[in-house]
């Protein structure tokens, strides 16, 4: 299986994104499972062509995104609305 995991360029200021220094940091390999990292920019039209091209060079058997959000604890999203909205 090949797994491409994705994460986040550092934005409003800071130094560094959570999701993209986790994903960095993953093996290549667990077992006989293939992990690839991508950097995402975070800039609004953008981040889905880079992903788009990502899966099209790896060609993944999953995709597990990534991400920050305000609080202390580490959170699985369970529900998400797929809305590309720039206004």
């Amino acid at each position: 299986m090949r797994v491409l995991v994705s994460g986040f360029e550092p934005f409003g200021g800071r130094k560094v994104n959570a999701s993209w220094e986790l994903a960095r940091r993953l093996p290549t390999r667990v077992g006989r499972h293939e992990v690839r990292a991508v950097s995402l920019p975070v800039v609004y039209g953008r981040s889905w062509p880079a992903l788009g091209r990502a899966v099209a060079e790896f060609r993944p058997d999953a995709v597990v995104a990534l991400g920050e959000a305000p609080g202390k604890a580490l959170r699985l999203e369970r529900v998400a609305v797929n809305l590309r909205d720039g206004s």
